[in-house]
């Protein structure tokens, strides 16, 4: 049930915060964001403690995969309200290189907390009885970014999760932002004659991207997983802004493979390689005599 329940209004919220979105004043964007979300996070709350956990897992999903995307939404628009207060309105050079510095703040702060941030990114799970139970504390697991715990509501790390989220989020925007700076008085970037279009369900774009990232096939793997996500939603023209919550949904799968489509063109590719006109287009055929 509470998985439902937390689904049902991370949707809400989402809707409620595309329409945030589309207010241009950075100060109602912000009082219109934060209002919804703490309506968003009061609802949580309630139906969460109703009814205690049946089990310690069923808390760990919980506090893991289910309250974080919500709360992040909270650290985000607070975080980008700062960056728009304070954005430069000098020459496009020193606007860029205060992106630029967002960027570092945000690197530094992946660094700092580099074992959990790698916990988050790999998806373990071995210690997730002492991050995600609540009643741990969070000086003594070595986490100095947390703040004071709601122990009725709250964990060490669900804090931290939803920081990472809205963090990957904020880089995201962060460089795209330069993007725009850097492509103003010129054609856009990564434009073809022919327009190539992601007409599959952006979900497989984006679990194919973190293969692409995971296995460093881009500048020598250098390339961040907010960088991949620009250059791909460009080439392809969709949008892929919100692909660490396409990423949850995914981790969150139960019945199936949770690399479903990489499984599929695994098995299509070494069905193509079995086949004995593997290396003919099926567009070229006719050329062939096929």
């Amino acid at each position: 049930m509470k998985k439902k329940l937390a689904e049902q209004l991370y949707l809400r919220l989402q809707g409620e915060m595309e329409k945030a979105d589309q207010i241009e004043l950075p100060l109602e964007k912000l009082k219109t964001g934060l209002t919804s979300v703490q309506q968003i996070l009061v609802a949580l709350r309630i139906g969460t403690l109703e009814k205690e956990f049946s089990t310690p897992e069923e808390e760990v999903r919980f506090f893991k995969y289910e309250k974080p995307p919500i709360y992040a939404w909270l650290i985000f628009i607070t975080e980008r309200y700062a960056i728009e207060i304070n954005f430069p309105h000098g020459k496009k050079e020193e606007q860029i290189a205060y992106l630029n510095q967002q960027i570092l703040y945000i690197n530094r702060f992946f660094r700092q907390n580099e074992f959990l941030y790698q916990y988050y990114r790999l998806d373990a799970n071995e210690l997730d009885g002492q991050y995600f139970i609540r009643g741990k504390n969070a000086m003594v697991l070595g986490f100095s970014e947390v703040p004071e715990i709601d122990r009725e509501f709250g964990t060490p790390a669900d804090y931290l999760f939803s920081k990472f989220i809205s963090y990957e989020k904020i880089l995201d925007y962060l460089l795209r932002e330069i993007e725009i700076l850097n492509a103003a008085g010129s054609e856009q970037p990564f434009r073809k004659k022919i327009a190539l279009k992601w007409t599959g369900d952006s979900v497989n774009l984006i679990e194919l991207i973190y293969g692409i990232y995971e296995t460093g096939q881009i500048n020598s793997g250098e390339a961040s997983l907010a960088e991949l996500m620009n250059f791909f939603g460009q080439l392809f023209e969709i949008n892929l802004t919100r692909y660490f919550k396409k990423f949850t949904d995914i981790k969150m799968r139960k019945s199936m493979s949770k690399t479903r489509f990489l499984d599929e063109m695994q098995k299509l590719v070494n069905k193509r390689i079995e086949d004995g006109d593997a290396f003919i287009p099926a567009d070229q055929k006719s050329r062939y005599g096929y």
